[in-house]
């Protein structure tokens, strides 16, 4: 009695034992090889459709912007191919949607599924492969949209600061003119006037060709009703060296503060820092013309062109840099990281769907659905990204609980929908159904 009551408690683990062999035979199979394989195949097609679409409808505003800082093509090429990071999170999603409903439905049509349910494999092996493949997209789309999405921006950034600081020190076009937040720059073809003191943040290169007879006018709000007017013949940078350090090199120039009643900017940046000290020393003065022949002044990368360190913006930020809090962060800054941790988790969590409602709506093509069955699930799966969207608006979260939770939970109870779906219509999603009536 002993020996047959402790029967069962050996049996047990034997059964699990043979269950995980069995599972790891038929994951590593002939079949499930050549599953993972076509899913691979359609998803990289996929991917690459939605990309060129993508890049192409971008290409006019890419391209604006790199002219703007006088990027080159390879330049151009280089912000076209990583701004394609933004939207590989959805394209993931849909790709592989479209990749396993086309992958199932070319098994089911050539009566694969038959043959293999015959054999005692049924819809749970099935579903570990669409498990698995959910598994490894959301990996995949976690690592696009929270690594490499965010150091493409800082790359896009860094190439277009580079670009912009060569064409400075190449030289202005002649006739444009060049707004910038508290200044107007104009490049003329004159005879050369005397160059002013332009300030740190005012340089302007004016060497070429015609640097000789080269006039440049800037034209900066210092003060709300003080405005000074600067005039250079030629303005030389040499540099950065390792420090980020350049040399400025003014040869006749001129500059003449006087009192503007309508400036042409908004206000000056040191009344945006507060600077009224600087604001006061204006008021009961005389205005001031001043005539310099020449002068070399030492400055800073950032004191001609602002550029901040990667992570300064929040969408530069890696997931890993979103998750761990620093402290000393605003409230405005920390509730945006976490709205970019949601945003981009979720979407990634739209991957993880799709293999499962592929298998759901397998189960639901018919002759009479055919047309009509990919296209709804699509539609299905931008509609959770939207209501994804809607709940991390509502939510605001937070922290990163608040962050990750709400998206999670919602992807959890659709992917146990589709699962259930899918297990229900068992016989729907193994029997061929288009085939001639």
């Amino acid at each position: 009695m002993t020996g047959d009551r402790g029967q069962p408690s050996l049996a047990r683990p034997m059964q699990a034992f043979r269950l995980r062999a069995y599972m790891a035979s038929f994951i590593g199979g002939d079949l499930a090889r050549g599953f993972f394989r076509n899913i691979a195949k359609f998803t990289l097609a996929v991917i690459i459709l939605v990309e060129a679409i993508f890049l192409a409808e971008h290409f006019t505003w890419v391209f604006r912007d790199a002219i703007r800082h006088d990027a080159n093509l390879l330049d151009i090429a280089l912000v076209l191919l990583c701004t394609g990071t933004g939207i590989f999170d959805l394209a993931l999603a849909l790709a592989v949607l479209v990749a396993a409903y086309m992958t199932l439905l070319r098994m089911r049509e050539s009566r694969e599924f038959l043959a293999l349910f015959a054999s005692g494999i049924g819809p749970y092996q099935l579903g570990a492969l669409a498990l698995i493949t959910s598994c490894a997209v959301f990996v995949t789309g976690i690592a696009g949209a929270g690594i490499v999405d965010p150091l493409s921006r800082y790359a896009q950034r860094s190439i277009l600061f580079s670009t912009e600081l060569q064409s400075m020190k190449k030289g202005l076009a002649r006739g444009e003119f060049y707004y910038f937040p508290d200044y107007v720059v104009y490049a003329t073809d004159h005879a050369p006037l005397p160059v002013p003191d332009v300030p740190a943040a005012n340089v302007i290169d004016a060497r070429g060709p015609a640097a000789a007879n080269r006039t440049l006018f800037v034209y900066q709000q210092i003060a709300p009703h003080v405005s000074r007017i600067v005039t250079a013949a030629q303005a030389e940078l040499d540099g950065p060296d390792r420090k980020g350090q350049i040399m400025l090199e003014l040869n006749n120039f001129s500059s003449h503060v006087f009192a503007d009643a309508h400036p042409l900017v908004g206000i000056s940046s040191a009344e945006n820092r507060g600077d009224t000290a600087m604001l006061d020393d204006f008021k009961g003065i005389p205005l001031v013309s001043m005539h310099v022949r020449d002068m070399s002044q030492l400055m800073m990368v950032d004191q001609l062109l602002p550029f901040g360190e990667r992570g300064s913006d929040a969408a530069e930020q890696t997931i890993f840099e979103q998750l761990a809090e620093k402290g000393g962060e605003t409230l405005d800054l920390r509730a945006t990281q976490m709205r970019l941790l949601a945003e981009r988790f979720s979407r990634s969590l739209l991957s993880f769907l799709a293999p499962l409602l592929a298998l759901a709506a397998i189960s639901l093509t018919s002759n009479r659905t055919n047309w009509f069955a990919l296209p709804l699930a699509c539609l299905a799966l931008m509609s959770v990204n939207l209501a994804c969207e809607w709940l991390i608006t509502l939510v605001a979260p937070q922290g990163v609980a608040a962050a990750l939770l709400p998206p999670f939970l919602l992807c959890a109870l659709l992917a146990a929908l589709f699962a259930a779906l899918a297990i229900a219509r068992q016989g729907d999603l193994v029997r061929p159904q288009l085939g001639r009536a």
